[in-house]
């Protein structure tokens, strides 16, 4: 019994071990060592897109295991999920370019210092690069182990081995047939030099890590502008577990070489973004300290935004407040709240270079705006006169989960906060639902509030009885209806969906609500009507909100949320197990399906990992806990600070 007991145990701290560094290497001063080592931000070179780095990887692991995520990897409930994914997650990392071989457990059992991995911008046909560096200390037997494997595995893919001089090192170098392109040879070089192990699938970024150990690198991560500038606003702290930069457009444009370009007469979002100037969102920056007395997560990361930008740009005006108005009236069932700040009148003007942009068509925006504003036939609301200045710069979104739970469990309600003193909102919602076919006004009994419900519907079905099978007026009725199948085929693509199969809006309490459906508002107003103000007394919910104005103290802010993880991880958890996970539904969800899917191409893609291996929802709920985040504007970007809370201790 006792050798069995072992046995688990070791299985369940495998399993920290694993999900520890996982969590790291997929998301984003040491020890004393044999060899001073120079940091990864010194040997990766500017051109870097994304890196993530733990600073000292055996302090990360054990601060991990400490974190209810780390005790949930090892609840022996996940075990059969593990045991069940982990040959499919490594192949479907080496099918997205992961190419080093490198496992999470060789590189615990190796590293004595940091681990980084860098993902880098490349000019040519190969147009990004991969690399790991790992500090090994004294641990070269190990790292001798490890390379050993590598060997073995590489070639049992018929990898070739060879011997190449880089930088006046020897570098070992495995050259295979790719999995998806037999005629193309997949690459990876390997080396032990100066207390490092260093992996790079090419042999330029192999030169470059070499050549930087000396520490002398003058174009490395570190010495760019922009590291420097984003990296100078995050507060200090001691003991970083992992430390990350990402250029966002960059790192998209990566990805996108793994998983293919859009597909044909599909508007290229990146190239929108990248033409209209949103690289000057250079980088996002920071770092996470796991374990502390009160948090099992506090995260602190910058948004680099470079100045001047240009006029596109301009729709990320998110101005500081002192105070957010949070609806008191919320539903006690709120899984997170959301409230940001956001200029609409100064950003609503520059949507007109995105629209137009969008469908290439110049003027597109502006003509849509007068004809809204025109139209004998439409609801003849002046956007710009009539809506925006009745608008404060307060949004709020709330979501919750409805069980049982079902991809359309997911429920969202946005509120804006209204400058309207007159109550003359109420009337434009009134001129917009009366002149929408689909609209339906709901007057809610014994209050003084009006519903406006709308509902796509979709159209019924022609059914088509031949009675004279066999004729030839049958015949000739059959070729007829054939070559309408096809022209409705060929036609199909130029169909325009809606955006929203439903959705309600009502003006409430000096609120403007956008809601999922009209039941979600018919509650909200109940709430009001009664006065309920309970939300923010509930335990999780009160104890994130203290946490959270601690950290404001007296500065303004332009972003802050509360997330109820128990709540909010349910319904995608849930989905996950039962293979749903790329059929959920949300207001959010539908919206950026309508903008990358427009044809709905993908609307049936099944879910790729199965989950059915893993417990229900109920029994890990206890290891997800309230969390937080708040964030500051400044002309250099934005300042973001999470937490997620440690479990509340017990007298």
């Amino acid at each position: 019994m006792r050798n069995s007991s072992k046995r688990v145990n070791r299985s369940r701290y495998n399993a920290v071990r694993r999900l520890a560094l996982a969590a790291a290497l997929g998301f984003s001063s040491s020890l004393a060592h044999a060899v001073d080592t120079v940091p990864a931000t010194k040997m990766f070179p500017a051109s870097t897109q994304a890196l993530v780095r733990l600073p000292d990887t055996a302090r990360f692991v054990d601060a991990w295991a400490k974190t209810q995520f780390g005790k949930l990897a090892t609840d022996t409930k996940l075990q059969n999920f593990w045991n069940s994914q982990r040959d499919d997650i490594r192949s479907r990392l080496s099918e997205a370019g992961w190419q080093l071989s490198v496992d999470v457990e060789d590189i615990e059992a190796i590293a004595d210092g940091q681990t980084a991995i860098g993902w880098i911008a490349r000019d040519g046909e190969k147009p990004y690069s991969v690399a790991a560096v790992v500090d090994i200390g004294s641990r070269e037997l190990q790292a001798d182990e490890f390379l050993k494997r590598v060997a073995k595995e590489l070639k049992s893919r018929e990898a070739s081995e060879s011997k190449v001089k880089i930088a006046d090192v020897d570098v070992t170098r495995y050259q295979w047939p790719s999995p998806t392109n037999p005629k193309v040879l997949v690459q990876s070089y390997y080396v032990i030099n100066k207390g490092q192990l260093i992996a790079a699938d090419d042999e330029r970024t192999m030169k470059e890590l070499l050549e930087a150990q000396s520490g002398t690198k003058s174009d490395s991560l570190i010495d760019s502008k922009t590291f420097q500038e984003a990296t100078a606003k995050l507060p200090e702290m001691k003991d970083n577990d992992i430390e990350y930069f990402v250029n966002p457009l960059g790192m998209v444009k990566l990805l996108r070489e793994v998983g293919g370009r859009p597909k044909k007469n599909q508007p290229d979002i990146l190239k929108l973004l990248t033409d209209q100037g949103f690289g000057s969102v250079r980088c996002i920056t920071g770092s996470l300290h796991f374990a502390s007395e009160q948090h099992d997560m506090v995260h602190n990361g910058f948004i680099k935004l470079e100045q001047p930008i240009e006029e596109p740009v301009k729709i990320l005006t998110f101005p500081n407040v002192d105070a957010f108005e949070v609806p008191s009236w919320l539903s006690t069932g709120s899984a997170s709240i959301t409230a940001f700040s956001w200029d609409l009148k100064e950003a609503f003007p520059r949507f007109k270079y995105l629209v137009d942009s969008y469908v290439n068509s110049p003027g597109t925006f502006d003509s849509m705006i007068d004809g809204i504003k025109t139209d004998i036939q439409g609801p003849q609301i002046d956007i710009v006169k009539e809506v925006l200045p009745l608008l404060s710069s307060q949004f709020f979104i709330v979501t919750e989960i409805v069980e049982p739970i079902t991809p359309d469990s997911k429920r969202s309600l946005v509120a804006v906060k209204l400058n309207d003193p007159d109550s003359k909102f109420a009337e434009i919602v009134d001129r917009y639902g009366s002149n929408e076919p689909q609209g339906q006004p709901l007057d809610v009994p014994d209050t003084k509030y009006r519903i406006w419900s709308f509902m796509n519907e979709t159209d019924e079905v022609e059914v088509e009885l031949d009675f004279a099978a066999g004729t030839k007026k049958s015949n000739a009725a059959k070729e007829e209806k054939g070559q309408k199948e096809e022209e409705k085929e060929s036609t199909e693509d130029d169909v325009e969906e809606p955006l929203l199969d439903q959705w309600a809006i009502s003006v409430v309490d000096g609120y403007f609500l956008f809601a999922s459906d009209a039941e979600l508002l018919m509650e909200t107003i109940k709430r009001v009507k009664a006065n309920d103000q309970s939300l923010f007394k509930e335990p999780d919910v009160a104890r994130a909100n203290d946490v959270m104005q601690r950290l404001l103290g007296d500065d303004s802010h332009s972003f802050m949320q509360i997330d109820r993880t128990d709540k909010s991880f349910e319904m995608q958890y849930e989905l996950f197990r039962d293979g749903q996970l790329s059929s959920s539904r949300s207001v959010a969800a539908a919206i950026l399906d309508r903008i990358l899917d427009p044809k709905k191409k993908n609307k049936d893609k099944q879910q790729k990992i199965k989950g059915d291996a893993l417990p229900p929802f109920a029994e890990i709920r206890s290891y997800f806990m309230p969390a937080g985040t708040v964030s500051t504007t400044s002309d250099e970007g934005w300042l973001i600070q999470s937490f997620i809370l440690a479990p509340e201790k017990k007298d």
